[in-house]
């Protein structure tokens, strides 16, 4: 009798402390969007041919690259810095270097890392994205910033 129970205590306890997380399961990378806008004409910069996309390099403050995505449909730049600590006032440096015109423009952006933990992993967000020497404005999700 007392070896049933021991079965069945054991037999619970391991239904009940069965992982409710996935294997590999991992959070949507943090990331955001950027369109680059002509101040003077308000177009894209993409758009109009000023700069195309292998112009773009995107470097954190010690000169490492910043993965990103450019997104030709809608000329857009998608960031994914890294995420690795919870900080204030990250700097990375948008730089666009048009080599046929000699047209070279650096956009610096601020920003703050915010984590959450969740039940499986911990998530990252940004917040207080800011383009210290350039206006922008937050569109439907998308950061216009004017050069």
């Amino acid at each position: 009798m007392k070896k049933i129970f021991f079965i069945l205590l054991v037999s619970v306890l391991f239904i009940n402390c069965t992982d409710k997380c996935v294997e590999d399961s991992k959070p949507i990378p943090a990331t955001f969007f950027v369109e680059i806008i002509d101040e003077t004409t308000g177009e894209n910069v993409f758009e109009n041919e000023t700069f195309a996309e292998n112009d773009v390099k995107i470097t954190d403050v010690i000169g490492n690259d910043v993965l990103y995505n450019f997104i030709a449909d809608i000329n857009t730049i998608q960031l994914f810095p890294k995420t690795t600590i919870v900080a204030n006032n990250i700097e990375i440096k948008i730089t666009l270097n048009n080599q046929t015109t000699m047209i070279t423009e650096e956009i610096v952006l601020k920003y703050n890392v915010t984590s959450q933990k969740e039940e499986c992993y911990t998530s990252y967000s940004f917040t207080n994205i800011l383009f210290p020497n350039n206006d922008s404005e937050l569109v439907k999700g998308v950061l216009k910033v004017k050069i």
